[in-house]
Parts: C-alpha cells; sequence; structure tokens
C-alpha cells in the first residue's frame, strides 16, 4: 500500500478493513456507550488514551486542540479520552469514554454482520459476536459532526 497518499479522512472501508484484515484476529477495544449498544473500534487507529473531565469540548494532546466526540454518560464528570487517528493530522479528535475500554484479541470468523436497521448516522454495521451485538463507527460521519 502507497504510504503516499493521503485521504482527507479515514474512509469506511479503510475502518472495515482494519476489523475484517486477513490475518485472522484482530485487537479491539470494547467500549460502553450512553443509550446504544458497545463499539467495537480497532485498537491500532487508536494513538493515545488520557483521563479526562467529560464535560469539555477540546481535549489537548501534544500540540494540538482535539474536537471531542462523547459517548459516555453524561452524569460523569471524569472519564478517558481516546485519541483516534486521521489521516491527516487534522483529522485526529477525541472519543471521550467513560473508562479505559476493554481489550480483547479476537478471531474474525467470531464477528458476524448483523441486519439491523440503521437509524443512527453515527453506526455504520451492527456485529455480533457471542450472542452480543456491537456497532462499528460512522468515522466519517463523527468527524463530520464535530466540525472536521
Amino acid at each position: 500500500m502507497s504510504q503516499t497518499a493521503v485521504p482527507n479522512e479515514i474512509s469506511q472501508q479503510e475502518l472495515q478493513h482494519l476489523i475484517t484484515v486477513s490475518t485472522g484476529f484482530i485487537d479491539a477495544y470494547i467500549i460502553d456507550c450512553c443509550g446504544k449498544e458497545a463499539m467495537l473500534l480497532p485498537q491500532n487507529i487508536v494513538l493515545s488514551a488520557l483521563d479526562s473531565e467529560t464535560q469539555v469540548s477540546h481535549v489537548q494532546w501534544h500540540e494540538l486542540k482535539l474536537p471531542v466526540y462523547a459517548v459516555n454518560e453524561p452524569a460523569r464528570k471524569s472519564g478517558v479520552a481516546l485519541v483516534i487517528e486521521g489521516d491527516d493530522v487534522h483529522q485526529r479528535f477525541a472519543l471521550m469514554c467513560n473508562e479505559m475500554p476493554r481489550s480483547i484479541r479476537l478471531r474474525i470468523s467470531e464477528i458476524v454482520d448483523e441486519e439491523h436497521a440503521l437509524s443512527d448516522p453515527a453506526v455504520f454495521q451492527y456485529v455480533r459476536m457471542n450472542d452480543q451485538l456491537y456497532h462499528v463507527p460512522n468515522l466519517a460521519y463523527i468527524q463530520s459532526s464535530i466540525g472536521l
């Protein structure tokens, strides 16, 4: 894969590829989300995890002021901000979580696409693993919803 091409955002196809790589295994985070199924996110797009106050619109990371997309419980005062990679420095954002998400190594064969109505634009796909429903985020929508 060429390192010279720099798209403006992480494409949904790239995210899907990260979840369905042919190695047979994926390291992922299971992120509890307020009001919806837990999120399944590949670990290799998470650059950093920062303890943070939750009631913020931006998180400082190195020299960057990253916009926040919150999936945490609104009543929580502190949480963990996951710095999410973008194809460009200006496409990075912080995903505000209740706590450090659970890490899991899973077989690709354990994940089954779930035919489920997609009424939430922040959800790209629902998947089932061990009788549990998860969602794969629509990163392009999330980036645009926070002004990226």
